[in-house]
């Protein structure tokens, strides 16, 4: 569920992954699975052609993904995703499976632009109005996780060129990005 919640955002067809548990015994299920599966692949053709991504756009797009199914808030919510929908939070309130979906949708698509914005920022100094226009989200938006991740030492305004802010990684977040 929460994969094909990504992959959807991504903009990549959810429909390219399947997840199906076979016992050892059920040889002609399994290779019904896998044949099926396989058509269904080669109809869609090459990753990110049907669903309209070019080369660059995908890859990264792809890293954002990778670095949201990463992060620690992700994982944890998956964790918990049992928990709160069966016991409760420490509070005693019971979630939907609706309501879990729709925090972990949420938790994706910040997550998500938060990484996209730090993947820009590995290249070069942007304003905030740049990050804006490349990312297609609003100024007011990008200034947020700008804000939020210069409290975390993840980026900081490196100049001000006539009167806007130019940011960039923070020295030791780059390095970490880049293995150095």
């Amino acid at each position: 569920d929460a994969a094909e919640k990504l992959l959807s955002h991504v903009g990549i067809n959810p429909r390219r992954l399947s997840l199906e548990w076979v016992s050892a015994a059920e040889a002609p299920r399994f290779v019904s699975i896998v044949t099926g599966f396989s058509e269904r692949i080669k109809s869609m053709g090459p990753l990110g052609v049907s669903e309209g991504l070019a080369g660059e756009k995908l890859t990264f797009r792809l890293r954002a993904a990778k670095a949201v199914s990463e992060g620690e808030k992700f994982r944890w919510i998956l964790g918990k995703k049992t928990e709160f929908s069966r016991e409760g939070n420490v509070y005693g309130e019971v979630f939907s499976r609706h309501e879990l979906g729709r925090l972990l949708e949420g938790l994706i698509i910040e997550d998500f632009q938060v990484h996209e914005i730090l993947q820009l920022l590995e290249g070069e100094s942007l304003t905030v109005k740049e990050i804006a226009g490349r990312l297609g989200l609003q100024p007011a938006l990008v200034l947020t996780h700008l804000t939020a991740l210069r409290r975390r030492k993840l980026t900081e305004v490196r100049e001000i060129k006539e009167g806007s802010p130019y940011y960039g990684l923070y020295p030791k977040e780059n390095e970490k990005r880049h293995g150095c």
